[in-house]
């Protein structure tokens, strides 16, 4: 006779990001009360009539209310930025917003460029004639799809403003190419659908909730691990229970279970406002998490393997930002790096000291790969420089050199960080100093090695995670990782680069299981 059936609990897909989730359904839900539609179709025409003259808008206008604010000028043109209101909508308040150019007497000359609202904009002129456009968006507040990668995306666009002011003209533009490894392109089948033992199946009904007749709409199984789907919803005339589920998805509701061997844990499928997509290689679980409350992807589980997530490819990937960056391991140095996902900065938005300084990517650019050997984090960096300034031209801050901050992990007292000044030494080596004090002190276990490029240098170190005070990485680490530009000056005139949290995941997929307890960490 067979043992009963163990259930043990698991968090549902609303509660794998945690409270937020529902603090976010609640509060969409209440603003869709206090939206309208009519604002969210408003037209985009330009905000005034050509001729009239902007004034800036003093602060402290209040809520919902236009604003208009000067950027600066440049030859015989002003750059404006101008917030129209909308009132209050979906997610807090609705807003067009526009860049606009003016004469120096605040004339507005007619050349318009619509921004996205809730986008992070930045605007600035190159010179007298031209204007750059950096937009950095991570699709908040409407999608927090966990696929392992920072979602963040970073653009940028270069108008020439016509003679007369009247429009913007595109310039073309494009981002530095970095060495990177190519992705990898699949080449296994789907798995099959199975049939479902009887006393499986009176096992896992008895489970699911009784006001609803379920139905077996998927079991796969891999490494003796199996997905089992119910849905509540009447079958079609010719369904195939041996069939493999097609990219139109299965309609719900749902209940569904990871089985091994008599012990079945709930996925939460059956949770209340949750919908789920099944398709030949996962389970797409989403949640009213979007615009007016509408269905946005959450979480997607493997149909290939059992009991994990599925995440984006991390080789050959380029992100914009580490909110999160996965942590990928191998044997070696060489094939840990082949798995990482390079992250790139090349743009106002990386700048965090400095703009004035800087000019554009050719003056100082910045991609890099991070991975683990064994007990130590390797680090490969690219930097697109038009003057290299290595330590023998300048002196620690003074020269080129990257810098590492991490936060030290305590088990009491007032929380700290690690700054860690990484500089071009003679005969391409690197020279890590510590720069957390007032006293610099030598890291000699920091090792690496540098060499010149073309259009800058590059630069790989190995990082014993033992002196970046990590004992033992717990699930993720904070991290700030910034290239500094010195350029002939022999002084420090920029800062480019990423903040954001490293996950170190046990498997890469991780597990459902690890997934929902640590989260995207972003």
């Amino acid at each position: 006779m067979n043992a009963p059936a163990r259930v043990s609990p698991a968090s549902s897909p609303l509660s794998s990001f945690h409270a937020r989730g529902d603090l976010l359904t609640r509060t969409l839900v209440l603003f869709l009360w206090l939206g309208s539609t009519a604002a969210l179709a408003a037209s985009r025409e330009p905000p005034f009539e050509k001729g009239t003259v902007l004034e800036e808008t003093p602060d402290g206008g209040g809520f919902a209310v236009d604003s208009t604010k000067r950027i600066g000028c440049a030859g015989r043109l002003c750059l404006w930025h101008h917030i129209q209101s909308l009132g209050p909508c979906f997610y807090g308040l609705c807003t067009n917003e526009f860049m606009l150019v003016s004469d120096l007497k605040g004339r507005f000359l007619g050349a318009t460029h619509d921004l996205e609202s809730w986008a992070t904009s930045s605007s600035r002129f190159i010179d007298g004639e031209h204007v750059e456009f950096v937009v950095q968006d991570r699709n908040e507040p409407f999608s927090i799809h966990a696929n392992g990668l920072d979602p963040t995306q970073v653009s940028r666009q270069v108008m020439k403003v016509a003679a007369d002011g009247s429009r913007f003209i595109p310039v073309p533009s494009q981002a530095p190419k970095w060495t990177k490894p190519a992705g990898r392109r699949g080449t296994s089948k789907p798995p099959k659908s199975q049939p479902v033992g009887d006393e499986l199946l009176a096992q896992a009904r008895a489970l699911c909730p009784k006001d609803t007749h379920f139905i077996p709409v998927d079991y796969t199984c891999q490494d003796e691990t199996c997905l089992l789907l119910f849905s509540g919803a009447k079958p079609s005339s010719d369904a195939d229970g041996d069939s493999t589920p097609s990219d139109e998805g299965t309609p719900g509701p749902f209940c569904g279970f990871l089985v091994k061997g008599t012990d079945l844990q709930e996925l939460g499928f059956a949770d209340s406002g949750n919908e789920v997509r099944v398709t030949p290689w996962a389970y797409v679980v989403s949640g009213p998490v979007g615009a007016r409350g509408s269905m946005e992807p959450m979480e997607t589980l493997s149909r290939y393997q059992p009991g994990y997530m599925v995440f984006s490819d991390t080789e050959g990937a380029v992100v914009d930002g580490i909110r999160p960056y996965p942590v990928r391991s191998a044997q070696t140095l060489e094939a840990a790096l082949a798995l990482a996902p390079t992250a790139q900065a090349y743009t106002l938005a990386h700048l965090s000291w400095g703009a004035a300084g800087w000019k554009n990517a050719d003056d100082l650019a910045f991609a890099w790969r991070l991975a683990r050997v064994g007990d130590a984090l390797v680090l490969h960096a690219e930097v697109q420089d038009d003057k290299v300034v290595p330590l023998g031209k300048g002196t620690g801050v003074h020269s080129d050199h990257l810098e590492l901050t991490v936060p030290l992990v305590r088990a009491s007292g007032p929380s700290s960080q690690l700054k860690v000044g990484v500089l071009l030494a003679a005969g391409g080596q690197v020279e890590a100093q510590d720069w957390t004090g007032d006293e610099i002190k030598r890291l000699r276990s920091i090792q690496g090695t540098w060499r010149k490029r073309p259009r800058g240098y590059e630069m790989t170190l190995t990082l014993p995670l033992v002196d970046l005070g990590v004992e033992k990485p717990n699930s993720s680490l904070g991290l700030q990782l910034a290239v500094s530009d010195a350029d002939a000056r022999g002084k420090q005139e920029t800062m480019m680069g990423h903040e954001g949290v490293l996950m170190f995941w046990t498997e890469y997929p991780p597990s459902i299981a690890e997934y929902r307890l640590h989260g995207g960490m972003d």
